[in-house]
Parts: structure tokens; C-alpha cells; sequence
């Protein structure tokens, strides 16, 4: 779990990862140097039970050297990267473990998940998730290439991964701060190893964070947000953003034989050509200049 400036939510997480039903476990804190209470509750936390374990960065790093640090940290077969503002129903792991254990081709297991809010209001539940299970190939990578963002598929990086599956996709696509990362991320899962969605949702994801900022519920007063109305299939990805996103898909599916499937599939995508076509229109580029003034 790394974590930063995490009060608000950290206790209800590791509460709920303290209440598996899987208990051969071991949490691994590490706390990229907090302002607020995160070091005082994970402490607290790490004091009582013998499974958790708390580093403390004297220094900074940053979101995403903070994960590769856990993953460095880490040992045995399993891992999983747990977010200290999302909530896990008590057989997450236990029924992550057993798929992965029944099937040695799976490289990861996820159930479906529910987005919440700040306030732990459901927002939306995504059992379409299923449609991710299978084995690598064509038909596998086409698919998740082709669906919309808004549907939750960079969610398939907050699964149990084999810890040296993990490794290896890190290596194809190392985090960083870049838009739309976690999904390319987990089509460097997807494009590798097996993959398992069970249908039940298990796993409760926070909006709000690094991913979607604009979407922070500070105020208990404010209105739910209806992500219901963010799905949508013309949402491949943010305007402008088509050499971008395209580049990122390519280095995702580096090492694999899937990178000429991406270039057909996004010159196939119209909305994604319109857009890389306006935005390397230099009349629109001066419209937008001078709009601003």
C-alpha cells in the first residue's frame, strides 16, 4: 500500500483488508513521506498486528516510484497493489488466490468492481467486466483496446497478480506520470498472461486521486456525480490526445506480436483520427490561441 496524505480513508481500507477471509498475508506500508496523520495510523496499525509492516520515505518520491519501490519490496507468489482510499469485501483475496491457484496460465485475478465516492456512495457497478477473462491473442487485445476508458478497464491493475508476472509487465510498461498510464498498464497485462474477472463485485474503487482529480468530493453538501452518464463508446480517450495515446499503446504491447493489430485498430477508431487530424490543423491551433485572449 503506498500511501500519502491517506487519513481520510486509510482505516476503513485496512480495516477491510485486516477482515479477509485470507489471512496468510503480510501488508507492506510505504508512506512517501505524509503530512498528516497517515504515519501515526499506520503505525498504530502495524504495532497491533504482525502481518503489517511500515516504512516511512524520509524524501518524496513521487506516486509511481513509490509503487515500483513496493514492488521491490516485495516477496512470495502474490501481489497486489491496494490504494488507501478503496475498500476490498472480505473474500477478495480468497477468491483472487483460488483462480489463480486452479489455473498456473492466469497471470492475474480481479473481481468486478463498484465505484464509489467520496462518501461511500455507489456511483456505478461494472459487471461487463467479465468480458476482459481470457488468454492473450487477438481477439483478447482487440477488445480491450476498443472500449471506452470510461468503463473502468484500467481498473484490471488493482488484481492479485504472480508477483513475477507483475515484474515483467513493469519492465514492458514502467508507471509514470503520464495520462491514461493504469491503462496502458493493464493492456501490457492483458497483451501477456491470462486474465480473470469474477463476476461478483468485490472491490469497491474511489473516484477521485491522481486519475480522476475533477472528480474529489470535498464537500459533504455536493451532488453525486453520475458516472452513469460518463459511459460512452466515443470515449476512446481525451481530446487531442491521439499520438499520445497511440505511442503509449505501442510501448504497451512492446516485446508481443499485438503492435501492428494497435496501428489498424486506431486508424479503424474515426473519432480518434478526427481528433489527430484537428489537432494538427494549424487554423484550429491559432483559433484556440486566440480564443484564450
Amino acid at each position: 500500500m503506498p500511501v500519502y496524505n491517506n487519513e481520510r480513508f486509510l482505516r476503513e481500507a485496512v480495516d477491510s483488508l485486516i477482515n479477509q477471509s485470507f489471512t496468510d498475508w503480510i501488508l507492506f506500508f510505504s508512506d512517501d513521506a505524509s503530512k498528516d496523520k497517515t504515519r501515526q495510523i499506520c503505525e498504530e496499525y502495524a504495532a497491533k498486528d504482525p502481518r503489517i509492516i511500515y516504512y516511512h520515505q524520509e524524501k518524496n518520491l513521487g506516486l509511481f516510484p513509490n509503487y515500483k519501490f513496493t514492488l521491490d519490496q516485495a516477496r512470495g507468489e502474490y501481489f497486489m497493489w491496494a490504494a488507501g482510499d478503496d475498500v476490498w469485501d472480505k473474500d477478495f483475496l480468497k477468491i483472487c488466490v483460488s483462480y489463480l491457484e486452479d489455473d498456473p496460465a492466469l497471470g492475474m485475478s480481479v473481481p468486478c468492481n463498484t465505484t464509489i465516492d467520496s462518501f461511500g456512495r455507489t456511483l456505478l457497478t461494472a459487471p461487463w467486466m467479465t468480458k476482459w477473462t481470457g488468454r492473450p491473442g487477438i481477439r483478447q487485445v482487440s477488445k480491450y483496446i476498443m472500449e471506452a476508458e470510461s468503463y473502468g478497464k484500467c481498473n484490471l491493475m488493482y488484481g492479485l497478480f504472480r508477483l513475477e508476472a507483475l515484474r515483467k509487465i513493469w519492465q514492458a510498461y514502467p508507471q509514470r506520470n503520464v495520462w491514461g498510464q493504469d491503462y496502458m498498464f493493464s493492456l501490457a497485462v492483458v497483451a501477456r498472461y491470462g486474465v480473470k474477472v469474477d463476476h461478483r463485485s468485490l472491490f469497491k474503487k474511489r473516484l477521485g486521486g491522481y486519475s480522476s482529480p475533477q472528480l474529489n468530493l470535498e464537500n459533504s453538501g455536493q451532488s453525486l456525480q453520475n458516472v452513469e452518464g460518463m459511459i460512452g463508446k466515443n470515449q476512446m480517450f481525451p481530446f487531442g490526445r491521439f499520438g499520445a495515446y497511440l505511442s503509449g499503446h505501442l510501448e504497451a504491447l512492446r516485446g508481443t506480436a499485438y503492435r501492428p493489430l494497435a496501428y489498424l485498430l486506431f486508424l479503424r477508431l474515426p473519432r480518434a483520427l478526427m481528433i489527430h487530424v484537428k489537432e494538427r490543423s494549424a487554423i484550429s491551433f491559432l483559433k484556440r490561441k486566440f480564443s484564450k485572449k
